[in-house]
């Protein structure tokens, strides 16, 4: 038999055995079942909510656990308590499965209690100041520079972050880096340069110092909290998920190598590996760049015995060190050394620099990009591990193909360059007309959706390839995951307004009447019943006929969800309302013209075009990302980055993180060159002219290789013909095949007239964030006040709050906001649109006040507008807002024909009345 291997099989493979062999794994409390997906997340929840919601009744364990909890979010008290551990559970609990033998924030890296900062920092700052005078300064503007410096230290907090700001002054700045290489006296860069000598710079190198090491203590004594809070979390998993069956694809494997941990799960496993030594006797291992540490601990008992047989078994692995590009998910590339060094003798090992997939004009650029190893280590050091290169060269049959290939690097001026050019090479090359392959691949999934639905919009057939989210990227899903949000909480305003907009209302109201609490009722009835997907399909099926077929197909997506939830038996509202809305669904690239995914996602696979735009110019790595340090034994979080520098063993934990991050990055980068067959087409964002030539990023990479023999400005690489898809054939004409709907060009039906804008021009106020501000604000208040002698007033005590009260204590206006038991219809805030001569006019009245007499006849309508227009005399208002009060006249008018209809300003500034 013969057993293949590549990391997603291998999952699929571990649960095969785990499922076999169950008792023998120590899954005795119920049937193995594999949680994947929504569910997997749901039950993650579920975890953390037991966690939280417990009871604390002051016991010893329940006391430990707060005390840990705390001490985990020291300094990050902001936060709530549920994204908290969230947050843990997602970043830690992975590392605390499978670092057993880690000892986590190690107290021998402690230098310093946490406490000491705050007892010794005003001190320290005391003693630098008062050793300013003997300092000898080179430029005027140094000794307020030092004197702000040594504040800024006074004043910062373990756990703030504030010395990680951008906005420090140039001089701190420069004595944090100064710390890291110098002892008293300090040299340090102000304008010029001047040295920190005698007590000053004793006191700062200090003051530094203990500061970078109370930010390790911190972070130390956080990771020890963490792990506490994390066990607790895993201790729940083990007796209420693990224990009766229930596992996730990290806890097979954990399964799987849990023999290297101990041996009663050794001499388990070996009962085990027994009984599937017999079946399997030749083991392939595919990508076995990205196999993991936890991978290869499951698999090892089997490959070993396998490799001890010489006669009758085999072990054969494929893999590319270039293309280890899955670090982020464990892929450990240094298993080949591994490999080689224990089987050294059993193994032979050969190279393959020939190609198979690309023609010769990719592969100059390939390898005039990654082959110069003089650029990569200028701009990238020596990557652990060693980039090692190989000029690769096209087989046989590619190099006698007449029709060859191309490949282009340009210069593009900015996103919108860049995406217009897309479009160009795309044309130009007739994507969609020949029978070609086209690839753009990106790496991000919001790349990846941006670029699609640019493409789209240009006419291109597009596929992405991803995690589509049927919940949220599409009116269909949105429409059905608010019925559930609406169906959990019937109060939710929000949720019923979108249901009522959408077509299912009608659905619903003939299904159950217009009361929409009869409306709830009779679904959460028929939910207890039958489930959700059986509820809803109905519901939304009337209205599928309308939607396009990718809507259609997301709506498939949930009922589908839908029905794995109500396989769980759980018949909550709010919990299948958060099962659809995090669902994320894999979808594999299909027939079309051009498929737009990720670099991780193309991996393997090959494109008769490829075009890469959004080359990243950022550095790599990206030094905030560091958030784990690793050491020899140990592991812990990180304190920030300026502390990291100056504390030795961060530092060298965190030059091993950026080497394993620059190799992942240029492999990134070579996986995305070579998954071109005959065009490929890279563009690269125009570089300023102050941009630093020694830039550690992809993009300059690139322009540093590519652009050696540069042929213009805006090329700087080319190999091969422009011409040459027109050697491939035209794709066959679908017959019969309808011609597209044109959509009318929309007109305008009417013109439109605004009485707010019908302002006199010439005299137009010119208002100010501030004014604007106090106007909202006043009108705001206005909105609120009723009738003044029936509603108690309270208003604040603000500009705003105090020219309200001078308007209400304002006789004249004080009237007009007077009921007195007068026949008034109220209005406020009131829209109106009109039918003014031919002209469609759309407002907001602020203020209006209907007057019916004994029989309920309409005799008087008083249109109030407020102005905050700071005018020297309210009759000023008049002239500028007449427009637009006759605009609202002449419309009231025609609605109340037989009324006297009065237009009435009320200048806040002056609290009087102007009545137009």
């Amino acid at each position: 038999a013969f057993k293949h291997c590549d990391p997603r099989p291998i999952d699929s493979f571990f649960a095969k055995i785990v499922r076999s062999f169950q008792y023998e794994f120590g899954i005795t409390g119920g049937r193995f079942d594999l949680v994947e997906g929504p569910r997997a997340t749901a039950l993650a929840d579920e975890m953390i909510a037991s966690v939280l919601n417990r009871k604390l009744d002051a016991s010893k364990q329940d006391l430990q656990f707060l005390h840990a909890f705390r001490r985990a979010t020291m300094g990050r008290e902001s936060q709530s308590v549920l994204s908290a551990l969230r947050e843990f559970v997602a970043k830690w609990h992975e590392e605390y499965r499978n670092s057993n033998d880690q000892e986590w924030g190690p107290p021998a890296l402690e230098h310093a209690d946490v406490d000491d900062w705050e007892k010794e920092k005003h001190a320290l700052a005391l003693a630098a100041l008062n050793g300013i005078r003997t300092l000898t300064f080179t430029h005027k503007n140094q000794e307020p520079a030092l004197q702000a410096a040594i504040e800024t230290l006074r004043n910062h907090t373990i756990g703030s972050g504030s010395l990680g700001k951008s906005n420090l002054n140039s001089l701190t700045k420069n004595l944090l880096e100064a710390v890291i290489t110098q002892t008293p006296p300090l040299e340090v860069k102000c304008h010029k340069n001047f040295i920190l000598d005698g007590a000053t710079g004793d006191a700062l190198h200090k003051m530094v110092m203990l500061a970078a090491c109370c930010e390790l203590t911190a972070a130390l004594q956080r990771t020890r909290a963490i792990r506490e809070v994390v066990q607790t979390y895993d201790s729940l998993c083990e007796s209420q998920l693990r224990k009766k069956g229930l596992l996730g694809f990290s806890d097979v494997k954990y399964l799987m190598g849990a023999w290297a941990h101990s041996e009663h799960a050794r001499i388990k496993r070996d009962a085990v590996d027994f009984r599937i030594d017999s079946r399997y006797d030749h083991w392939l291992l595919d990508e076995f760049q990205d196999t993991s540490r936890a991978d290869w601990n499951g698999l090892y008992p089997l490959i070993n015995e396998a490799v001890s047989d010489e006669h009758s078994k085999s072990f054969f692995l494929v893999g590319d060190r270039k293309q280890a590009i899955y670090g982020w998910r464990g892929g450990d590339v240094n298993l080949f050394d591994e490999v080689r060094t224990n089987y050294e003798g059993g193994i032979t090992t050969a190279p393959m620099y020939e190609s198979f997939r690309s023609c010769p004009q990719v592969l100059d650029l390939v390898n005039t990009v990654c082959g110069d190893s003089e650029t990569i280590h200028r701009l990238f050091g020596n990557p652990t591990p060693a980039w090692q290169w190989d000029k690769h060269f096209s087989a046989a049959h590619l190099k006698a193909d007449k029709m060859r290939g191309h490949a282009r690097v340009e210069l593009v001026k900015d996103e919108e360059h860049e995406l217009s050019r897309l479009v160009e090479i795309l044309n130009d090359l007739e994507i969609g007309k020949r029978q070609m392959t086209c690839g753009i691949l990106l790496r991000s999934n919001d790349e990846v959706t941006k670029v699609a639905e640019y493409l789209r919009s240009h006419h291109f057939d597009v596929i992405e390839e991803g995690r589509r989210k049927p919940a949220t990227d599409n009116q269909p899903g949105i429409v059905i995951t608010h019925l559930l949000e609406w169906l959990a909480n019937p109060s939710s305003g929000f949720a019923r307004g979108i249901i009522e907009m959408s077509p299912i209302a009608t659905v619903l109201r003939d299904d159950h009447g217009n009361d929409w609490n009869i409306i709830w009722e009779n679904l959460t009835r028929e939910i207890s019943a039958v489930g959700f997907s059986r509820s809803i399909a109905p519901i939304i099926t009337p209205a599928a006929s309308a939607w396009s077929e990718f809507g259609r197909r997301r709506a498939d997506d949930l009922l589908a969800a839908l029905a794995d939830f109500d396989a769980t038996g759980c018949y909550s509202a709010r919990q299948a309302a958060d099962w659809i809305k995090r669902l994320e669904i894999a979808q594999n690239p299909g027939v079309a013209a051009v498929q737009v995914m990720t670099i991780h996602k193309s991996k393997g696979l090959g494109f008769d075009v490829v075009v890469l735009p959004h080359i990243p110019d950022e550095i790599t790595p990206a030094t905030q990302k560091f958030n784990i340090a690793r050491g020899d034994g140990w592991v812990t979080e990180t304190p920030p980055a300026w502390a990291r520098n100056i504390i030795q063993a961060m530092r060298e934990a965190e030059d091993r993180w950026g080497d394993s991050q620059r190799y992942e990055a240029i492999c990134m980068l070579y996986v995305a060159l070579t998954r071109a067959k005959r065009g490929l087409y890279v563009m690269l964002k125009q570089p300023s002219k102050d941009s630093n030539p020694d830039k550690a990023s992809l993009a300059n990479w690139i322009l540093c290789s590519a652009g050696k023999n540069s042929p213009n400005e805006e090329t700087i690489f080319e190999s091969g013909n422009a011409d040459w898809f027109q050697l491939v054939d035209l794709l066959p004409l679908a017959e019969d095949q309808p011609a597209p709907t044109q959509l009318l060009t929309p007109t305008h039906k009417r013109a439109s007239l605004t009485p707010s804008k019908a302002k006199n021009k010439n005299n137009a106020p010119v208002h100010s964030p501030t004014g604007m501000k106090f106007g909202a604000d006043v009108h705001a208040l206005m909105e609120d006040i009723s009738w003044i002698d029936e509603t108690l007033i309270q208003l604040p005590q603000n500009d705003a709050g105090k020219a309200v009260a001078r308007l209400i204590e304002s006789p004249t206006v004080a009237t007009l906001l007077k009921r007195e038991n007068k026949p008034i219809d109220l209005y406020r805030e009131q829209p109106i649109v009109a039918h003014i001569d031919g002209r469609l006019m759309t407002g907001v009245i602020d203020r209006m006040h209907i007057h019916r007499d004994k029989s309920g006849e309409v005799t008087r309508v008083e249109i109030i507008d407020y102005k905050t227009d700071a005018v020297a005399a309210a009759h000023e208002l008049i002239d500028r807002y007449s427009g637009q009060m006759q605009a609202y006249q002449s419309t009231l008018q025609k609605i109340h024909p037989h009324a006297e209809v009065a237009t009435i300003l009320i200048s806040v500034k002056h609290a009087e009345l102007v009545y137009l």
